[in-house]
């Protein structure tokens, strides 16, 4: 492949030739443009910097192009015609947009058993605007820090606007990326290589895949903050916009380190914290922040502990009632099952005990709120298993995301081993448990449920209607909650817990070398590559061999996988 530098303006581009796997630097003056280049290697990997300055005003980008023969792969995979990839569509409140999107900014050039492989730093660098122009036809490609506007091949799409940076002779625009070849001629074993890269260069510099497949992911969906409450937030996953979700980053910032940490945490809005289960993930979360040594928002402590009370007070059982839209939708993660407003979900019904002691530790008066709720928590079982919520007694998998967290803070557990043994085995040992992994939900016999079993008096979210069966909501296996169902059981001493946590894994990464936000329990696809809070399995399970009660063999088997993929 011959590279080159290219900057772009919105009149010309202009190109240097580049000698990207020989180069040490170099600096190129044509017109009133500058161009540094400054080559560097971080833990074997070699890393570019390249400023553009202009002798005036002006706006630019930066890319590096490469062309020649060989097969063009995007994160996505193989590029069969010209495409344009972004990772941003420039609107954190455009939820619907339509984009030809990838989740890595990256651009592989395979010939033979060798790709030459090039990565973008995150996009919040940019504005947001890393864009990466495939064009197979012509065997040529551009990896870039802006964006022309343009669209190709696309039958349904937005309009996007020209996004270049200012310079002049003292302010540059700056473009980093990665390059280094491979031994990858796979779409697995690109995203590996990809991975691996990313955490070398910009992680902790890890030697292990797992963290790097979930650190990287994570890392490429920080964003600049668009709407101005911090510098930069992380989204979800490419599916999202650019908005931050208090939920998904509550659990993603666990890989991206304390300071990453506190900017998401401080980038919520009081509005927020009303919502659904956000005052207690927010409680939560400030003690965690306290806990790494960062200072938590008193004032908006104060407004989510008294959401909490105030939910908690609609009935006198010790029962957490969340915030939900007028049909019973949208009262927490599960967004579109409506729930009766006197109904006990399983799920936030955990979170407020944890939420309830962090929020003592933070200095709040609970009075005898956490004792109750825990009677609350354990009246919900059946004699057979702890149901979804009281009056939905169907088999779930997010009844102990509060459990795992409660032990990850307070080395405690407040569900009886046999209480939850019992659940583990009826979900487990039964048809709930599928070859792409256990339903999100399932009837008491384990059978998929109708559709009108996550309604409310004759409603059902339209969302539904759109479903398979299998696929998402309705009966898709949940990656991060099943993780957290695994990580629970161990917890509790189930003895094959850590076999099954091991084999869930397996499903994701044997599919593509990724992670997902599910996989389709009929058809066996997973859908969202690199949704973002799966990372937090990572994080969780190493805070539980650092207490001594776990060891790495997860890790390990995990890490044989993905080396092993072809």
């Amino acid at each position: 492949m011959k590279y080159s530098y290219v900057i772009h303006t919105p009149k010309e581009n202009i190109a240097f030739d580049a000698d990207i796997f020989g180069t040490n630097g170099d600096i190129f003056t044509k017109g009133d443009h500058t161009l540094n280049v400054s080559v560097f290697k971080k833990r074997g990997y070699k890393v570019f910097e390249i400023s553009v300055f202009s002798n005036k005003e002006e706006e630019v980008y930066l890319s590096l192009c490469g062309e020649g023969e060989a097969k063009l792969y995007s994160f996505n995979g193989v590029c069969d015609k010209e495409r344009i990839f972004r990772q941003s569509p420039h609107d954190y409140l455009n939820y619907q947009f339509k984009m030809e999107k990838s989740a890595i900014p990256m651009v592989a050039a395979i010939r033979g058993d060798n790709a030459e492989i090039f990565i973008s730093d995150n996009p919040s660098f940019f504005d947001n605007a890393t864009t990466q122009h495939i064009i197979p036809e012509k065997g040529k490609f551009y990896l870039a820090s802006g964006d022309n506007g343009e669209t190709t091949n696309c039958e349904e799409t937005d309009e996007f606007f020209p996004i270049f940076h200012e310079i002049d002779g003292a302010t540059p625009h700056t473009f980093r990326f990665i390059a280094f070849t491979a031994n990858a001629s796979t779409l697995k074993q690109v995203r590996r290589e990809a991975y691996k890269a990313i955490e070398a260069v910009w992680g902790e510099g890890s030697t292990s895949l797992y963290r790097a497949v979930c650190f990287a992911g994570n890392y490429m969906h920080i964003r600049k903050n668009e709407k101005g409450t911090s510098e930069k937030w992380v989204v979800p996953g490419i599916q999202y916009a650019n908005c931050q979700y208090t939920r998904d980053a509550f659990y993603q910032s666990m890989i991206l380190g304390a300071d990453m940490d506190e900017q998401c945490y401080r980038s919520l809005l009081k509005y927020e914290m009303l919502e659904a289960e956000n005052p207690l993930i927010y409680l939560i979360w400030s003690y965690r922040l306290v806990r790494s040594g960062k200072p938590f928002d008193k004032a908006s402590a104060d407004i989510a502990f008294k959401e909490v009370i105030k939910c908690m007070d609609k009935h006198d059982d010790g029962g957490f009632y969340p915030n939900c839209r007028e049909n019973g939708d949208f009262r927490n993660w599960f967004d579109i099952c409506a729930y009766d407003f006197d109904d006990v979900d399983a799920y936030t019904q955990g979170l407020c005990i944890c939420a309830l002691e962090c929020a003592k530790r933070l200095g709040y008066d609970i009075g005898d709120r956490k004792k109750r709720a825990m009677v609350r928590y354990r009246s919900l079982f059946n004699g057979h298993y702890i149901p979804m919520s009281q009056k939905k007694q169907f088999l779930a998998l997010d009844i102990s995301v509060g459990e795992v967290l409660y032990y990850l803070f307070f080395d405690a557990v407040f569900v009886p081993h046999e209480m939850f043994r019992k659940t583990y085995r009826k979900i487990f040992d039964g048809p709930s448990r599928t070859p792409h992994g256990i339903k999100i939900v399932s009837a008491p016999d384990g059978s998929y449920l109708p559709l009108e079993a996550y309604g409310l008096n004759g409603y059902v979210h339209p969302g539904f209607a759109t479903l398979d069966t299998g696929r998402y909501a309705n009966g898709g296996s949940y990656h991060v909650y099943e993780m957290l169902f695994h990580i629970a059981a161990y917890i509790h001493g189930v003895e094959d817990a850590e076999k099954n946590l091991i084999d869930r894994l397996m499903i994701d990464l044997d599919y593509d070398g990724a992670t997902h936000e599910y996989m389709h329990t009929v058809k066996g696809n997973g859908v969202k590559a690199n949704q973002g809070w799966n990372a937090s399995i990572h994080a969780i399970w190493s805070e539980i061999i650092k207490k001594g009660k776990a060891t790495d063999a997860f890790f390990k088997a995990a890490d044989a996988k993905l080396e092993s993929l072809e």
